[in-house]
């Protein structure tokens, strides 16, 4: 009697040979490509595994010490350019004022020298009365409320700001911080 034919192809090495079905990818291998698709199987399975262990490192680095998150980098990058801007127009402002300051003091000094002639100009014809001396009085006031309190010089503010603002917002769309 012959021996029955139980021989299929390998799907590995396409040769007429005993094989065994695997069950994951449906095909069929024989004996030592059974074993070595075996073996691709594992050495998948402790990629996966190390990629499971990297990635639960992570999380446990990031409960740890949370600024590392990217989303706190960029919180932290958005509040340096933000100091920055502000630092450079407030540099610009104050160069501005300096530049208004010298004639801003050139006008109160020759307002301050004018009531200076005034007085001497009273002293010297010796004619005054109590409305040139109310006069005098207010106009030295005057100046010195100028001096202490500049009209001419102050600073605006605008309503409208220039720095981006950010919120945070979550993945359901929820905004979870409001804005300053």
């Amino acid at each position: 009697m012959a021996m029955a034919n139980n021989k299929t192809q390998c799907s590995t090495c396409n040769k007429e040979k005993i094989t065994y079905p695997c069950k994951g990818c449906s095909k069929e291998f024989c004996l030592m490509d059974l074993t070595e698709h075996k073996q691709i199987l594992s050495d998948e399975l402790n990629l996966i595994t190390n990629e499971y262990n990297e990635f639960k490192q992570r999380i446990n680095e990031q409960k740890q010490n949370p600024q590392n998150d990217l989303l706190i980098k960029q919180i932290d990058e958005w509040e340096a350019n933000s100091i920055d801007i502000i630092q450079q127009k407030a540099q610009q402002c104050r160069k501005i004022a300096m530049g208004c300051l010298p004639t801003f003091l050139t006008d109160i000094e020759n307002k301050f020298n004018d009531l200076s002639e005034q007085i001497k100009q009273i002293h010297h014809e010796n004619d005054f009365n109590e409305i040139n001396l109310i006069y005098l009085r207010n106009q030295l006031l005057k100046i010195t409320q100028e001096l202490n309190n500049p009209s001419k010089i102050s600073i605006q503010h605008d309503s409208q700001s220039f720095i981006n603002e950010i919120s945070i917002i979550s993945s359901r769309g929820k905004i979870l911080s409001n804005h300053f």
